[in-house]
């Protein structure tokens, strides 16, 4: 073979930077040191801080709560005596089941007025008594009209009508009567 012939490998490009080996020296070993700790801290916070402030505030809660238990029963210790004052004061089912008393006040308030004198009214369970005077007897029918005109009202009658004049005067239409009616109530029936 010739010298001219024989081919040598050729080399175009030639790396002149030198890199030295840093793993070996003590900043970049102290750098690690330093990523491993930011990491663990990290990680500390995560799995170990915000755990124990998440029980820490759940703790403060139910303390908050055992607190708030504690005067709930306290204030019910006096229960018993409490709910028999209300039971003796708050309605009965029976009493429940009648008809309001205002509302039935209101009706005689509306009916009578200020045309008759109210000496009297009894009202037990479904009936009320009602005693008037100072009214002449078409007046007295008035009232009893508006009184069954109204949806709670079942029936009137009238007990008692006499006049208030002397016995030997002859009897007038305009003379003065004292009136009884008996009411007899009813629940008001919703129309749907």
């Amino acid at each position: 073979m010739s010298k001219r012939n024989a081919a040598y490998p050729a080399k175009r490009s030639m790396n002149l930077f030198y890199k030295p080996d840093r793993t070996t020296k003590p900043a970049t070993i102290a750098l690690y040191v330093l990523f491993v700790l930011v990491c663990l801290l990290g990680l500390g916070k995560f799995l170990v801080y915000d755990l124990w402030a998440e029980t820490a505030q759940a703790q403060q809660s139910l303390t908050a709560a055992e607190a708030q238990l504690q005067g709930v029963l306290l204030e019910l210790t006096d229960y018993s005596e409490v709910w028999e004052r209300y039971s003796r004061y708050s309605a009965t089912e029976e009493e429940r089941d009648l008809i309001d008393r205002m509302e039935v006040l209101a009706l005689l308030d509306e009916a009578v007025g200020s045309t008759a004198s109210m000496d009297a009214v009894s009202i037990g369970g479904d009936t009320v008594q009602l005693q008037f005077s100072g009214v002449t007897l078409a007046q007295t029918a008035r009232i009893v009209k508006a009184l069954e005109s109204s949806p709670i009202v079942s029936y009137t009658m009238v007990n008692t009508a006499a006049t208030t004049q002397s016995e030997g005067a002859p009897a007038d239409d305009s003379a003065p009567v004292q009136a009884s009616v008996l009411i007899q109530l009813q629940k008001e029936v919703s129309q749907g």
